[in-house]
């Protein structure tokens, strides 16, 4: 009888965990890209000096989910470019690299994030 309780016990916890672990979820992609921006860049003039690069620079723009109800409106790559570029007052970015993940806990917690990081180049000059 002891024996029979033990497997019982022992399916009921492996059961458990497999709940637990289907239960929290994630996702994320990247992307390369050579450059990107969320400003005006005119393209046909453009010289850039690889030495006046403003230094690598990232940028996030994220939603928290809690018990269904969302701490901001939808994430967009817009605006983490923008971020990135805001924070060297900065133009374009070059040799940059593109995030966007997911996480959640079903019915507790989730959160969504867009993040750009490259080099900072300011094209106006």
């Amino acid at each position: 009888m002891k024996e029979r309780a033990s497997i019982q016990n022992t399916t009921l916890l492996i059961l458990l965990i497999g709940l637990v672990g289907c239960g929290l979820a994630g996702c994320a992609s990247r992307s390369d890209l050579t450059a990107i921006s969320s400003k005006n860049v005119n393209l046909s003039q453009l010289k850039l000096d690889r030495s006046k690069s403003k230094g690598r620079t990232s940028g996030e723009d994220c939603q928290h989910v809690i018990i269904f109800i969302p701490t901001s409106g939808p994430p967009t790559l817009d605006e983490a470019v923008d971020r990135a570029l805001e924070a060297k007052q900065a133009s374009l970015l070059l040799d940059a690299v593109v995030n966007w993940h997911y996480f959640s806990i079903p019915l507790i917690y989730g959160q969504t994030c867009w993040r750009a990081e490259g080099d900072a180049y300011d094209t106006f000059e």
